[in-house]
C-alpha cells in the first residue's frame, strides 16, 4: 500500500511558528558554539605553533581528545558527568554551546596552526627589522594573513557546526530537531516532518557552502 502524504500537517500556521522558533534556537546554539570554538581556537592554535614548552603538550592533548571522540558521547559527559564533578549545574542549553565550542575549537585550532605556520619566515624577519615584538608581529601580521587564508575553512567548519547542532535535541533543547520529533510524536507523520527539517537544515547550511566557496574564490585560497 502507497504511503499517503499529508503536507498539511507540516504547513500550518502552528508547525511553522514552532519550527521558525526552532531555527531561532539552531542558530543561537551554532554561532555561540562558534563563538567559543573560535576563541579556543585561536588561543590554542598560537602556542602549538609557537612551541611553547608544556603548553603545545597540553593544547595536542585538547585537540587530539576533541578530534578523535565523537561529539554525542562529549555532549552527553558535559551535560550528565561534568555537573557532577564540578557541582556546576548547566542548563541544556549551555551544555550545547560549550560541547560545540570544546569540539570546533580543537578543528579550529588546528586550522589556525597551519595558518600560523603557513606564514613564511619572511613576514617575521621584515616585521623584526621594523622593530616589532613578537607579540606585536604575531598581532598585526603574522595573524591577518593567516586568519584570511583559512576563513574558507572556518566557514566549512561553521556548515559542520550547525549540522552537528541537532545532537542537542537528545538533551531537550528545543532547536529544529527537537521540535521535529515531537511534531512526529503528536501527528506519526514522520516522512513528512523528517522531509522538511532536512530541507530546513540544506537551505540553513547551502548558502555557507557558497560563501565559502566565494571566500575561496576571492582571497585565492589553493
Amino acid at each position: 500500500m502507497a504511503y499517503k502524504w499529508d503536507w498539511a500537517v507540516v504547513f500550518n500556521a502552528h508547525t511553522l511558528a514552532s519550527f521558525g522558533n526552532g531555527v531561532a534556537i539552531t542558530a543561537e546554539v551554532s554561532f555561540a558554539g562558534l563563538a567559543l570554538g573560535l576563541a579556543l581556537g585561536l588561543a590554542t592554535a598560537v602556542p602549538r605553533a609557537a612551541k611553547v614548552p608544556v603548553a603545545s603538550q597540553l593544547v595536542y592533548a585538547y585537540v587530539d581528545f576533541f578530534r578523535t571522540t565523537p561529539i554525542l558521547v562529549q555532549l552527553i559527559w558535559v551535560f550528565y558527568v561534568l555537573p557532577v564533578l564540578s557541582g556546576i549545574n548547566l542548563s541544556a542549553w549551555m551544555a550545547g554551546v560549550l560541547t560545540i565550542g570544546l569540539n570546533s575549537g580543537a578543528f579550529l585550532s588546528e586550522i589556525f596552526r597551519g595558518g600560523l605556520v603557513s606564514i613564511g619566515q619572511g613576514q617575521r624577519d621584515a616585521a623584526q627589522v621594523l622593530g616589532l615584538s613578537r607579540a606585536q608581529a604575531l598581532l598585526h601580521i603574522i595573524v591577518p594573513q593567516a586568519l584570511r587564508r583559512v576563513l574558507p575553512a572556518v566557514v566549512n567548519v561553521l556548515i559542520v557546526v550547525v549540522k552537528d547542532s541537532s545532537l542537542v535535541s537528545i538533551i531537550a533543547v528545543a532547536d529544529m530537531t527537537y521540535r521535529a520529533e515531537a511534531a512526529v510524536a503528536q501527528t506519526y507523520r514522520p516522512f513528512e516532518f523528517y522531509t522538511a527539517l532536512a530541507v530546513v537544515y540544506f537551505l540553513l547550511t547551502y548558502p555557507l557552502s557558497l560563501l565559502s566557496s566565494a571566500v575561496e574564490r576571492r582571497f585565492h585560497v589553493t
